[in-house]
């Protein structure tokens, strides 16, 4: 009878909650704020934004956040359905949910709001991950475009992939490579993934210059030996001094060098923990 009680105690308040957002408090202020702009001449911008502003701004995000909190609930009930564990009790969870619902209200980017329900999800089911971390992880959630989710889960599940299912999921890799070569350096500044630092050894071209200015500064004082000098010069002689002189150059590993050893079968997954924290508290917990 209890257990009959709280689900309805529960269903009256995620109601509430949708009913809430759907009446769309941020609209009214925007509406109050673009009905305030003072008109030019003839022209009312406050009049032609308020409209503009329903029309164009508040009736589709609305929608989709009807849209979002109509799946985050339904999916919630089916996990209290499986996991004995959940509940809707938790303070981190009622936090993340309500972080969450602000996020998607500016988003209309499915994978992105995906990550989002599944983060509320997970949120539900007690787990060894802190406050202080799921606070960060929703607000990379939030700071993150799509391209930076979708590689760092193709990183992570490097070995599902051959060749031509990775550059499948990169379809305009030719034109943004510098784009990814950055979302790269991102994920690695976040401490999700490790770039592995590559060193390049190559041989140097002998200085030829210096030689040249030598073979100058001859000339001036001996101009009368010029044929003699030459014919006596080694060509080889400063190769032999500088076959050793070698250059090492350090690179970090860029897409093309990732997206090289996934073809040839060497490339492992890169994510590091917290990486990999990050990619569980972004994945469906009913799949």
């Amino acid at each position: 009878m209890s257990d009959t009680n709280d689900n309805s105690k529960l269903q009256e308040k995620l109601e509430l909650l949708k009913q809430g957002n759907s009446k769309d408090k941020f609209y009214n202020a925007g509406k109050a704020i673009v009905s305030a702009i003072p008109s030019f001449s003839w022209l009312s911008i406050g009049s032609l934004a308020v409209p503009f502003y329903e029309h164009f701004i508040k009736d589709p995000s609305s929608q989709r956040l009807h849209d979002f909190l109509e799946e985050v609930v339904q999916n919630l009930y089916t996990l209290e359905q499986q996991c004995e564990a959940v509940s809707f009790d938790n303070p981190t969870f009622q936090t993340t949910f309500k972080k969450a619902i602000r996020i998607a209200e500016c988003e209309h980017q499915q994978e992105k709001l995906e990550a989002l329900r599944n983060a509320v999800l997970n949120s539900a089911i007690p787990n060894s991950l802190k406050d202080d971390i799921q606070v960060v992880f929703l607000k990379w959630i939030d700071e993150f475009t799509v391209s930076h989710i979708r590689l760092l889960r193709m990183l992570h599940y490097i070995d599902n992939y051959n060749e031509e299912e990775f550059l499948a999921n990169l379809p305009d890799l030719e034109e943004n490579r510098i784009f990814y070569n950055q979302v790269l350096l991102e994920l690695r500044g976040k401490g999700l993934i490790k770039l592995r630092e590559v060193y390049e050894t190559f041989e140097e071209e002998p200085p030829t210059a210096s030689f040249i200015d030598d073979a100058e500064e001859i000339l001036k004082q001996e101009t009368d030996e010029i044929e003699s000098i030459i014919s006596d010069l080694n060509p080889f002689q400063a190769r032999r001094k500088y076959e050793k002189n070698f250059r090492t150059v350090k690179h970090t590993k860029n897409i093309d060098k990732i997206i090289s050893n996934v073809k040839h079968n060497s490339q492992k997954s890169i994510t590091t923990e917290l990486g990999k924290q990050f990619i569980e508290f972004i994945e469906n917990p009913l799949v």
